[in-house]
């Protein structure tokens, strides 16, 4: 994957982050940014999971407006935190993706609580939304991770009906 297309999907993610909530108020409480930071950490190197992290938040920080840098801090802090635990454990299934990112939401909810609360602001969300949105974003990451899933096995499906004869001659068995 290359750098142009992961700060393009980031973008996307970024906007369907802002705007989808307008459509229907619940999904605004799923951290699509997020999800995919934590995902991506998952199966990725220790830097690569760092500058996703930084450009999510980034990303975040400069479409929802506020403190620019809060986001990036607490995506990177996580990516980095995720990246370490996955070199050391095999983390895999949508279960364990789901637990992870809501573990993820809440601790990104902290920091950004404890950053704002720092600066003599008031926290932008209290620990009812925090859990409300881990628990969004965890279902949501388990259907993301069920669909992929079904997405590969039906492409092994399909490259499966292609057979080679004993002539060389290949045929496929779809048709």
């Amino acid at each position: 994957m290359t750098a142009l297309f992961s700060v393009l999907l980031l973008f996307g993610l970024g906007l369907l982050q802002i705007f989808l909530p307008q459509v229907w108020s619940e999904l605004g409480r799923i951290d699509w940014l997020l999800m995919y930071v934590v995902l991506q950490s998952l199966r990725s190197s220790f830097r690569r999971s760092i500058l996703l992290g930084a450009g999510a938040g980034l990303i975040q920080d400069s479409l929802a407006g506020g403190i620019i840098g809060l986001h990036a801090f607490a995506k990177t802090v996580i990516a980095a935190t995720i990246a370490m635990f996955s070199s050391l454990f095999v983390l895999r299934g949508p279960l364990s993706g789901a637990m992870i990112t809501g573990l993820a939401v809440i601790i990104e909810g902290l920091i950004v609580m404890a950053w704002q609360l720092s600066l003599g602001r008031p926290a932008p969300f209290g620990l009812g939304d925090v859990s409300l949105g881990a628990a969004a974003t965890s279902a949501a990451t388990m259907l993301v991770i069920y669909a992929g899933r079904k997405w590969q096995q039906r492409e092994l499906i399909k490259h499966r009906r292609v057979r080679v004869d004993v002539g060389g001659t290949v045929t496929d068995d779809g048709e």
